[in-house]
């Protein structure tokens, strides 16, 4: 399952906006960020080819990047600050939470492996993803 665009509700989103927490499709990416000069200074990054070493950095750690977006706390989150945040209780292990590609998180129990490799890619991150409904890491 993938994220739909926070604007139109209709198209898969292509960047995420950080500085609107929002993920946006192409077409409304250029519509709301082309719309002044403000706007279009909102560093984004792309959900269709994500650079892992260009991503964010987590909005509670500050220092790592970041490795997914939780929707209803419209938050940025490291691996290390997911885990936590999300086991805490039954509400938060409800959450909708996608990684930087857009796709959506199982709510089942997470497992992480650790060790992160020196080029830090999501692959090598120890992160383990399986598809079917929705994706377990």
């Amino acid at each position: 399952m993938k994220i739909q665009c926070d604007v139109c509700g209709k198209e898969a989103e292509t960047v995420f906006c950080t500085t609107d927490e929002a993920a946006l499709c192409h077409s409304c990416d250029n519509r709301v960020h082309n719309a002044n000069k403000l706007a279009n200074n909102h560093p984004c990054f792309s959900l269709l080819n994500p650079q892992f070493k260009q991503s964010p950095l987590c909005d509670i750690y500050q220092e790592r990047q970041v490795l997914l977006f939780c929707q209803e706390d419209r938050a940025l989150l490291c691996r290390e600050c997911d885990v936590p945040t999300h086991k805490a209780n039954k509400l938060t292990k409800k959450h909708n939470r996608f990684l930087l590609t857009g796709v959506k998180l199982s709510t089942a129990a997470s497992s992480y492996q650790a060790g992160t490799s020196s080029s830090g890619s999501q692959s090598e991150m120890g992160i383990k993803v399986s598809v079917a409904n929705d994706v377990t890491y």
